[in-house]
């Protein structure tokens, strides 16, 4: 839950809301579900790390992190934050976004752990 509001509020500074017309050229569902879940990641990983490493701080690896992730995936930036502003306008949509990442983000978590330690 924390990553959700962890990245809302990233998400939130970064761009400016605007209230334009929803994007012809939008990121599909399942690869916007799968980048966001990546960027949550990566967050998570630059907390660890920035704690116990503060040239990660100051070097902004989140930020080059997040731009990994979008050549990655051959999305844009700007393109990728106007969806998620559209998205979080709209509770529906955004809450079937973020709970198929929890989806996601549980299956991957099961596929780390070996089948006899699974409950």
């Amino acid at each position: 839950m924390r990553h959700y509001l962890i990245i809302s509020t990233l998400l939130l500074l970064i761009v400016s809301c605007n209230n334009e017309a929803k994007n012809e050229q939008q990121i599909p569902f399942e690869k916007m579900k799968v980048v966001v879940w990546q960027l949550l990641k990566a967050d998570e990983l630059y907390s660890r790390k920035s704690v116990t490493d503060s040239s990660w701080r100051a070097s902004k690896k989140n930020v080059q992190f997040y731009q990994q992730i979008f050549e990655l995936n051959k999305i844009d930036r700007i393109q990728f934050y106007k969806q998620m502003i559209h998205l979080e306008s709209h509770p529906v949509e955004f809450k079937v976004l973020m709970d198929s990442v929890e989806q996601l983000s549980k299956r991957e978590k099961n596929k780390s752990i070996p089948t006899s330690k699974k409950l």
